[in-house]
């Protein structure tokens, strides 16, 4: 292999990985950007050495497997009956893969598993979403979430409730602002599986954002029709 091959191909492995972390980056993820990025590169720099070494073997990358495995278990998390950090883990074992294909010269494959990993965590992300709110009206609980700060924190609030339900996976009915003078109080309807603590994470969030004033959430009681009875 001569310097042109390889800086081509870790370039490539560069670029993929780039495009997988700046995702979950987007998404606030706890691997985010970097670590995408250095997993990627770490795997082809591991794998290129089958490469090198012209052994036409896979005995680093096989390695580089096992230890993404352990990586990824790492970042995955145990909250009560929720289990965080799966997608997160199986991404970052992914782009692993990304960073074995372009050290051995596949870059079309690599190219191609990294807009997979992206169809994945964009498009079957909404699919998904969309199945869980038609299947969750029976299994989830709905709450009032209410918020009082000052005025000039309408866009900030509004755009973290938004931000985290589409990160989690809270259902966003309503959302409703008051202004009064100097203040303003934003009210949101939100449902939520009973044994989830994201509605709590989300207060506490909210608490210690300067220039809140209040935050309460009370559970909505929901009047079921003849029909469902």
């Amino acid at each position: 292999m001569n310097y042109t091959d390889f800086w081509i191909r870790i370039a490539v492995a560069l670029l993929c990985s780039f495009s997988v972390g700046l995702e979950r980056q987007w998404r606030r993820r706890a691997i985010g950007l970097r670590t995408n990025v250095l997993v990627c590169v770490g795997a082809f720099m591991f794998s290129i050495l089958d490469v090198i070494k012209g052994n036409g073997e896979l005995r680093t990358a096989a390695q580089v497997v096992t230890g993404i495995g352990f990586l990824g278990a790492g970042v995955i998390l145990k909250d009560g009956t929720n289990i965080k950090g799966l997608n997160t883990a199986a991404t970052l074992w992914c782009n692993a893969a990304i960073g074995v294909l372009t050290a051995f010269g596949l870059l079309l494959e690599a190219v191609t598993g990294t807009i997979l990993i992206l169809m994945s965590n964009i498009l079957l992300r909404f699919l998904t979403k969309k199945l869980m709110q038609k299947n969750s009206k029976a299994q989830n609980e709905t709450y009032s979430l209410n918020i009082v700060a000052n005025y000039e924190k309408d866009l900030v609030l509004r755009t973290m409730i938004t931000q985290s339900v589409i990160d989690g996976e809270m259902i966003l009915n309503s959302l409703n602002t008051n202004k009064n003078k100097d203040k303003i109080e934003i009210n949101a309807n939100i449902s939520i599986n009973p044994n989830s603590h994201e509605i709590d994470y989300l207060v506490t969030r909210f608490t210690m954002e300067p220039d809140v004033y209040y935050v309460n959430y009370n559970k909505v009681e929901e009047i079921m029709d003849d029909d469902e009875n």
